[in-house]
């Protein structure tokens, strides 16, 4: 083990009609100005909004509405959100919705103080100094936005998509009621799926020792999300698969699952790559397609640890440990099967696919390596990981 910091501030009110308490959460924060953050509409249509705008009023909390986050959040819409954020001057951003809608506020959060471009934080020009605090109403279990340090915005005119990390911008609440996610569409539930069990996962293959309590974090949670996710697979509207699945989420992305070891998520720069040059990939289509195509290019080089992850995760016992750790892919590819999930690029309706500009896009134009132990990821690599998606 690693030294660490550690560092999880974020307060979870969890459970039903939980969202009905935002303003007195609100007040007793001291926040009376509240820039609510949402989507393109689906928490108005089921009325969550109108439950939130209620909890405000009662508590006497003042608020502005900025809407029209999509999915892969775009850094144009956030530039119009810091500019509508300055004009109400609110000391809390409150975002509704999933991990674009979080993201979004937390570039909103960031960017209220700083007199630059708020995609600079993203492209490593300077770090955040100064924040708003965030507060989140969750309504779907994927990104675990709602207590990670980190945003993801993209540039659609450069192409880019990047991310940021900073504990200013670590939410201070999240009220998570399982219910909520009930009218979560089936794929869209399981892209949410996928993308927590990456955030576990890429974590769980970066260097460890034998006897490495985050691993056995990360297999705990594995095995919950599993279990959950086949119960909603049978039953769409199971409180306790919901419940599960929700709290996964936000445990798989506040570093608890890599205290102590690295953090660097392999696959997920993969995908950045591949929803910044087609927006309208959704990112746990693009990361279900793309884990498999890594895993089976690693497993040769990491049979131990994916031996470990088929024992521990799938309870896989063939003696052949090689043949069991492809098992265990082979488990997971079933599971994405089974929630319906891309298996390539054309599933993603990318049929020619710019795999060289994707290899720039990761690689920084051949520049940049990802420090991947045993078989670092050079261009080669990306391209022969991208070339095996087609």
């Amino acid at each position: 083990m690693i030294d660490f910091d550690f560092y999880s501030p974020t307060k979870i009110y969890f459970g039903s009609g939980k969202e009905t308490t935002v303003g007195q959460i609100c007040a007793e924060g001291g926040y009376r100005k509240v820039f609510v953050v949402i989507g393109q509409g689906s928490v108005k249509r089921n009325g969550l909004l109108d439950k939130a705008f209620a909890s405000l009023d009662e508590a006497g909390i003042q608020y502005h509405l900025f809407e029209g986050v999509r999915a892969n959040p775009t850094i144009e819409l956030c530039r119009r959100g810091i500019a509508e954020a300055r004009i109400f001057a609110p000391n809390l951003i409150l975002a509704i919705g999933g991990g674009s809608v979080i993201d979004t506020a937390k570039n909103i959060a960031v960017g209220y103080f700083y007199t630059g471009d708020s995609f600079d934080f993203h492209i490593g020009a300077t770090t955040p100094k100064k924040a708003l605090p965030v507060g989140v109403i969750l309504t779907i279990a994927a990104a675990g936005s709602e207590l990670s340090a980190s945003c993801v915005i993209q540039d659609d005119e450069k192409q880019i998509k990047r991310g940021f990390a900073s504990d200013l911008i670590r939410p201070i609440f999240a009220i998570e009621n399982p219910k909520l996610t009930y009218g979560v569409s089936k794929v869209q539930t399981a892209y949410g799926i996928v993308d927590m069990m990456m955030h576990t996962l890429e974590r769980y293959f970066n260097p460890s020792s034998n006897n490495e309590p985050a691993d056995g974090f990360a297999e705990v949670l594995l095995r919950s999300v599993v279990k959950a996710a086949y119960g909603i697979i049978a039953n769409a509207t199971d409180y306790e698969s919901r419940a599960v699945l929700m709290l996964m989420s936000s445990l798989s992305h506040n570093n608890f699952t890599s205290i102590g070891k690295g953090n660097i998520l392999y696959v997920h720069q993969l995908e950045h790559a591949i929803s910044g040059l087609y927006p309208e990939v959704a990112h746990g289509a693009g990361l279900a397609v793309l884990f498999p195509a890594w895993a089976k290019y690693y497993v040769n080089f990491y049979s131990d640890k994916f031996n470990q992850l088929a024992i521990n995760v799938f309870n896989l016992r063939n003696k052949n440990k090689l043949e069991n750790a492809k098992a265990g892919i082979a488990e997971m590819e079933k599971l994405f099967s089974q929630l319906g999930m891309p298996k390539n690029f054309k599933d993603l309706n990318i049929p020619n696919p710019d795999i060289e500009r994707l290899v720039d896009l990761v690689t920084d134009g051949g520049a940049r390596i990802i420090n991947c132990p045993e078989k670092p990821m050079d261009p080669e690599v990306v391209r022969a990981i991208f070339n095996s998606c087609i």
